[in-house]
Formats: structure tokens, C-alpha cells, sequence
């Protein structure tokens, strides 16, 4: 069959791209790769070129929180990596029954953003 799919990338609705890219970046270890307009309305970060998350500028206040899961090679070294960051709230990575390790971790917006990688 025929690729017909070229790769992913979640928008995520923010007041502010710019906050939101530097939080990526600061906490997450994403790199600022695009921004739009001025001021600011539309922001890519991505990271190991292997996941690209948008931030759009709304006026919503109330914006429901998303859910993205982000698939590693080792976990627990991004575990590692990501909880020697002060003010930033991680769950313990997780064995689950049906076959995955993850753990988790919410971005100032309440998106919540999942780590895992399939266990043997």
C-alpha cells in the first residue's frame, strides 16, 4: 500500500504561544521551530524531530484540556530527563496490565501529556 500520510502534529489553544513554546521548551526539552504573526498567534515546537506540538492563540477562556501521547524508546530515561525539573509535577512512571509503562505530566494549561513505551 501506498504511504499517503506524511506526520502528526496536536494543536493546542493557548492566550499566550509564546508562554506556552517556553514552557516546552524550559520544561519539556522542545525546541521553538515556527512563529506566526504579531504579536504571536500561531507557535511550533518539536522535538528529536519525531513530535511537533502547535500552539494557536484563542480568546477562550475555558479551554478543555487535551490529551497527547508521546511514545519514547526508554521511558525511564525521559523520566530521568524531565523530573530534574523544578515546579513540575510528574507522575511515577507505570507498569500497566495491558502492556504499556508511562507516566504523565500537565502543562500550565491542564493538557495533559503521557510518556510511555510498550514492556515485554
Amino acid at each position: 500500500m501506498e504511504k499517503k500520510l506524511s506526520h502528526f502534529a496536536v494543536q493546542f489553544p493557548v492566550q499566550d504561544p509564546v508562554e506556552a513554546g517556553k514552557w516546552y521548551e524550559n520544561k519539556l526539552g522542545f525546541s521553538i521551530e515556527f512563529e506566526w504573526g504579531d504579536p504571536v498567534d500561531y507557535l511550533v515546537t518539536q522535538r528529536e524531530n519525531a513530535v511537533s506540538i502547535h500552539f494557536i492563540r484563542t480568546e477562550v477562556k475555558d479551554v478543555e484540556p487535551r490529551t497527547i501521547y508521546i511514545f519514547c524508546y526508554d521511558v525511564d530515561a525521559v523520566y530521568e530527563e524531565l523530573s530534574s525539573n523544578e515546579n513540575m509535577e510528574l507522575t511515577a512512571p507505570f507498569n500497566h496490565e495491558y502492556g504499556m509503562r508511562d507516566f504523565e505530566v500537565r502543562d500550565p494549561y491542564g493538557n495533559l501529556i503521557v510518556f510511555g513505551m510498550g514492556i515485554q
